[in-house]
């Protein structure tokens, strides 16, 4: 039997013999690969029996191997005809860093002889003290004198796998009976029954925010392991909290795995290795976590399946979300994704009867909706703070009360003007403006971290005279403890959650009132409950608003009402102050009324006169280079190898970001049917690999989420 085998870095696959049948698809075994021994992956049945050239036995089974299931390996070939990526990386990007198999050849002294036996004295003394790995003993000694003691057999090579099973093996036997209750409302019990008998594959759960939607989830996977099924449980990364951690293990115990960025690799093995083992079957984690080995697969969650987290931008490119759909498929598997500001394309396919539509449309325990407050800062007159917002976080604070302002942007000041030549410092890497952290006393480039010490004085004309302009959350953070004496403040963006601990620190500071006010960027924006929260500011409603992206009314939305979300969620009544500079756009008038349908309505239309998603398919493809001269060149020349009358073509084109590290910045965006796509990305796959070009690098994203 034949087998394709992927090994080790390698791109591609290789064929090898299995000469007694011993193998099977998804084993990972040892292979002799130019001259060398090589871990390998079999992937795939080699249908020929006729070869060219000649092939090489797989020499034998990897000690402590990790065997991929067929199912996912189904998932991983999708993937790579998909997205366009190889399936190295895909393969990589699967399983922890400490769980590749690797193997090291240690040699040392076989009893049975006697020292008489060994031609060399010195190698023998050398293993008396030690058991070494073979690379340094050849190192020490002469190759050919070992290789020749060890087929005499009296120095023995073991193979040790480098991986070892940390697992700690308790498993908890409390009766799954013993679990702590969830109660249900009326109306969340028939959504849970609802989801769990239609025949659709795919769910969409649209919930106003504090509707209850967790618990849901929660009873439809205490279900499932009641009846020894799998789940897996999606976030995205920024809502992954320690308060959702928290909600999980009380109520499912020990039976529950966590996956996710702030793990250490050996914390991140124990748990994938538990999934693996079946000791666990229910995973709470992030996008990569779709790929967990989760035993009898019933249903996969994604919570807030709006958030942009869920793509991965970097190699391999792929979306979580329609990971998840492929793998249910794959897997006869049930998907629920739920929010309260669903994408548009979900929501279309909901409303056309490809995801059962299912809706939450109060508060639980008949909690009622925050009161929205517009301000327009066109009449403003004290800044980038209102008068309005002021007053309110006073009058809260003085109540034992706690508040939250959203700013989608961080740092002091988004850019530096130097008032007499008005000259703006700019990082050197990137064509973006530097901005400026106060407290470090540092320029910083947010796209590829270049820093520089500030120093009050214009880099091209000496002047001291110099605005700051634009406001981060730094820079608010000072204006509010000016404002508001003696108030508390915590700050969570980019800068101050900077390690796995950070973030928790805050989340439970806040929580126990050591703060009144909590500040930050989108990632206080949504999965947080601070039942003591009663009003939330939003500090600048259209920092996303007029970004060149189709998507950019819908995102402005989706922030918003997932940040106002977090206002009067306990007892007490909430309220949501909204500042914009734009009060007559219809995404702001949307926002007031809470009228997600009406902004579907507005923004379907839009995309069906466009003919942008979900009435097409898009692909963006950026090209880069150091050198602005070639990169145009050789863009226009892929540009004219690809071209085809079948799809829309634009380009190539600077990016909206035209350099970051160096490297310009050149676009060709795709338009087209699913159809005429999915012929395109056949051909432009071959084309990719056969255009050679050094300097040039081409990255293809399919159906992308951010086009700057």
């Amino acid at each position: 039997m034949y087998y394709l085998v992927q090994i080790d870095e390698n791109e591609g696959f290789y064929t090898y013999l299995d000469v007694k049948g011993q193998y099977s698809v998804g084993d990972q075994v040892i292979v002799n690969f130019c001259g060398r021994n090589k871990i390998g992956l079999l992937v795939a049945q080699d249908e020929r029996t006729e070869f060219e050239f000649e092939i090489k036995p797989i020499t034998e089974i990897a000690e402590g191997q990790v065997k991929v299931s067929e199912n996912l390996l189904k998932l991983f070939f999708w993937m790579t005809e998909y997205y366009l990526c190889s399936f190295r990386e895909i393969f990589n990007s699967s399983f922890p860093k400490n769980l590749k198999v690797k193997y090291k050849k240690t040699c040392k002294i076989n009893k049975e002889f006697e020292a008489e036996t060994f031609e060399d004295k010195e190698i023998y003394e050398y293993l008396t003290k030690k058991t070494v790995t073979y690379t340094t003993l050849t190192k020490n000694f002469n190759k050919k004198i070992i290789d020749k003691h060890i087929a005499k057999k009296n120095i023995i090579v073991l193979k040790e796998p480098i991986l070892k099973n940390k697992i700690d093996k308790k498993i908890d036997e409390k009766d799954l009976t013993e679990l702590k209750k969830i109660h249900l409302s009326s109306k969340q019990e028939e959504i849970k029954n609802k989801f769990l008998e239609t025949t659709k594959r795919f769910s969409l759960l649209k919930g106003v925010t504090g509707s209850g939607k967790t618990e849901i989830y929660l009873s439809i996977i205490k279900k499932a392991l009641e009846n020894d099924e799998g789940v897996i449980f999606l976030l995205p990364e920024i809502a992954l909290t320690p308060q959702m951690i928290d909600r999980f293990t009380k109520i499912l115990g020990d039976k529950i795995a966590i996956l996710h960025s702030k793990l250490t690799d050996i914390q991140r093995e124990e748990q994938w290795m538990s999934i693996y083992n079946g000791d666990k079957n229910v995973v709470l984690g992030v996008r990569s976590a779709i790929f967990a080995p989760v035993k009898n697969l019933k249903y996969i969650i994604l919570d807030e399946e709006h958030e942009n987290s869920y793509k991965q931008d970097t190699n391999p490119i792929y979306d979580a979300r329609y990971v998840a759909l492929k793998r249910a498929e794959i897997e006869d598997a049930k998907v629920l994704m739920g929010s309260a500001t669903p994408l548009v394309e979900s929501y279309f396919y909901a409303k056309q009867g490809v995801f059962e539509l299912l809706e939450l449309n109060e508060r639980y325990n008949n909690a009622s909706l925050p009161k929205l407050r517009l301000i327009n800062m066109k009449e403003e007159t004290e800044g980038e703070l209102s008068k309005t917002l002021l007053e309110d976080t006073a009058k809260k604070i003085r109540k034992n009360e706690q508040v939250m302002y959203l700013l989608n942007r961080k740092g002091y000041s988004t850019y530096i003007q130097c008032k007499d030549c008005g000259e703006v410092e700019v990082c050197p890497h990137c064509s973006v403006s530097l901005n400026y952290y106060k407290s470090d006393n540092k320029y910083r480039c947010n796209y590829c971290g270049y820093t520089k010490k500030f120093t009050p004085k214009c880099s091209n004309c000496q002047s001291e005279n110099l605005r700051l302009l634009g406001q981060g959350t730094e820079k608010l953070e000072d204006t509010v403890i000016q404002k508001l004496d003696g108030i508390k403040v915590l700050r969570a963006d980019g800068h101050t959650v900077k390690n796995r601990d950070s973030y928790e620190r805050i989340y439970y500071d806040f929580l126990n009132k050591k703060a009144d006010l909590l500040l930050g960027t989108q990632m206080i924006s949504k999965g947080l409950h601070f039942p003591n929260v009663t009003l939330v500011g939003i500090i600048n409603a259209d920092t996303i608003l007029h970004f060149p992206d189709f998507r950019s009314a819908e995102k402005t939305f989706q922030l918003v009402t997932q940040a106002s979300g977090r206002a009067g969620r306990g007892e007490l009544e909430g309220e949501v102050i909204i500042q914009t500079y734009n009060p007559d756009h219809y995404v702001i008038d949307k926002i007031m009324k809470e009228d997600y349908e009406g902004l579907y309505k507005i923004e379907i239309e839009n995309r069906k006169m466009l003919s942008y998603p979900p009435f097409s398919r898009i692909i963006n493809i950026v090209l880069s280079c150091e050198e602005e001269e070639h990169l145009i060149k050789k863009s226009k020349d892929f540009y004219s190898i690809i071209k085809t009358d079948t799809v829309e073509m634009y380009g190539p084109i600077p990016c909206a970001i035209s350099k970051i590290k160096n490297r310009y910045r050149y676009q060709i965006f795709v338009k087209g049917t699913r159809q005429s796509i999915k012929i395109f990305k056949k051909d432009l796959k071959e084309k990719v690999r056969k255009f050679k070009d050094k300097k040039m690098r081409i990255i293809v994203d399919v159906d992308p989420v951010n086009l700057l």
